[in-house]
């Protein structure tokens, strides 16, 4: 493993801890501020909006300019963020400084992870994603363990000084280690560009099963410090515990993929995979049915689904850029985008009409794991990619 792939791993795991390790501050922020469940998850919408706004403009200024100084100037704008988060002494400083936050984590998330399938082919991208997708995870899994003892000892704020150091040491390691790129003066700067994108049947088909496999997941994790803390009364000390076993399993199967890829092949992880994923489904839907309030259930069933969504997206991620082999860094930016304003608008949603249980975050997990699915089936009938030779 070279430094530069370390580099792209330390600027994927920020872009997770950015969301993760703030989250079980969400009641302490609620009380400082006295604002209501809409208004806290609010913090999180508009972090995820602007960095969907910020993707899609990292993705044709990285395509023109090269990645390097668009992920620097990303990494500024992320560290004045968290600086305004850590100093905020009134909601609409924190708000505004969660925005900036946004859109400037939004640059290395989107171009740090497309200079892999700049560099390596499919095979070595497979491989390398699992790895990637193990220590962003693994991060994830310890983040909020973290976060809540930051909050513990040091306060809400705590977190996002924590966020601004990470910030500047990453600035540091990618203006030593980052290569610049190609540059494409012919790349327009348009947001107009991403028609090309858009009309392209195969690629859009693409960026809507990826994205949905893991939106479900996300709208769990932003979500669950309200409903495990609030309503279901589990101690800030145990939170860590029951969000971080979701994202050790993913963590764990994420670097298990390419020994899970070697021995049973891509097709029997694939459907083995789906399996999963419609067992999850099941539990699922039961629980809501139930109306059930026990911690340990609905962890163990949001578990099932993490670890069923892994193997599909890692194995359709590199051949969804081969739909778009000229537009990498804009069709990385168009998965980012969809994939965080569906998650904002979800989010909002959901705290909106949030009445102190897990069933309508339940309803709308089930529901965007029955469009990945139904996505995956349309997919491989237009792109058979699992009947190509391994």
């Amino acid at each position: 493993m070279n430094i530069l792939f370390i580099v792209i791993v330390l600027m994927e795991i920020l872009s997770g801890i950015e969301i993760d390790i703030c989250v079980p501050s969400f009641p302490e922020i609620q009380h400082t501020f006295t604002t209501s469940t809409f208004a806290v998850e609010g913090l999180l919408s508009v972090n995820l909006f602007t960095n969907c706004i910020g993707a899609l403009m990292a993705g044709n200024l990285g395509d023109r300019y090269g990645r390097k100084p668009i992920i620097l100037c990303g990494l500024v704008l992320f560290i004045l963020g968290s600086l305004m988060c850590t100093s905020a002494p009134h909601y609409s400083v924190l708000f505004m400084g969660r925005m900036i936050q946004g859109l400037g984590i939004s640059c290395p998330a989107c171009l740090a992870y497309v200079i892999i399938p700049d560099i390596y082919d499919i095979k070595t991208h497979q491989r390398l994603l699992g790895l990637l997708n193990f220590f962003t995870t693994a991060s994830m899994a310890i983040a909020p363990v973290i976060g809540s003892h930051i909050t513990l000892y040091c306060g809400w704020r705590g977190n996002f000084g924590f966020c601004c150091i990470c910030g500047i040491l990453l600035f540091v390691l990618g203006y030593r280690f980052l290569p610049p790129g190609e540059k494409n003066d012919a790349v327009s700067l348009r947001l107009s560009e991403y028609l090309h994108i858009l009309k392209n049947k195969k690629a859009m088909h693409y960026v809507f099963t990826i994205c949905f496999f893991v939106i479900g997941y996300w709208v769990f994790v932003a979500l669950a410090p309200i409903l495990y803390r609030k309503d279901l009364g589990v101690q800030l000390e145990h939170f860590g515990f029951y969000q971080g076993t979701l994202a050790t399993v993913f963590a764990i199967i994420s670097l298990l993929n390419e020994r899970l890829f070697h021995y049973f092949g891509i097709k029997k992880c694939f459907w083995g995979s789906i399996v999963l994923v419609i067992a999850s489904l099941v539990f699922i839907v039961a629980l809501v049915w139930m109306d059930a309030r026990n911690p340990v259930l609905i962890t163990t069933a949001m578990a099932l689904m993490s670890a069923g969504l892994i193997c599909p997206v890692n194995i359709l991620c590199p051949y969804a850029y081969n739909a778009a082999p000229k537009e990498k860094g804009k069709l990385n930016a168009m998965i980012i985008a969809v994939k965080l304003i569906s998650i904002s608008l979800l989010v909002q949603f959901i705290s909106f009409f949030y009445a102190g249980s897990f069933q309508i975050i339940g309803w709308v997990v089930a529901l965007t794991m029955m469009i990945a699915l139904w996505g995956s089936w349309r997919l491989l009938k237009m792109d058979p990619i699992l009947e190509i030779k391994e």
